[in-house]
């Protein structure tokens, strides 16, 4: 009997694991301004609601709540002084930016910096 018991409660607490992924609390609602907003802020293009939908597993797109944070995100990031910083840095013209009316401007604000980042490098 004493040799049953320990292999009895092995199988009784291996009965009682709990599986991580199949119990996962459920997602709140998409903040969908948020999205945008970091979508623009990265540098990122505006993505289609078929692509939005894939990617936050969310069917309902707030197409509209998504267009506001994503021009919130232009504002943020597509200022002539950010670019020059980027264009320094090596970094990529966001193409958020190509969106806007001031865009050959900030392009080559974004080109200076990048054109003098580079003259730098070759002086180092």
């Amino acid at each position: 009997m004493l040799r049953i018991l320990p292999a009895l409660l092995l199988v009784l607490l291996t009965g009682c694991q709990v599986d991580p992924y199949t119990h996962a609390p459920a997602r709140g609602a998409t903040d969908w301004y948020q999205a945008g907003f970091e979508d623009a802020t990265a540098g990122a293009q505006k993505k289609n609601d078929e692509t939005l939908a894939a990617n936050f597993n969310d069917k309902k797109v707030d197409r509209q709540a998504y267009l506001r944070g994503y021009a919130s995100g232009q504002e943020k990031i597509c200022q002539p002084d950010l670019l020059y910083a980027w264009g320094l840095a090596g970094k990529i013209f966001p193409t958020g930016c190509d969106d806007l009316d001031t865009a050959p401007q900030l392009r080559q604000q974004w080109q200076k910096g990048m054109d003098e980042g580079v003259s730098a490098s070759r002086l180092n």
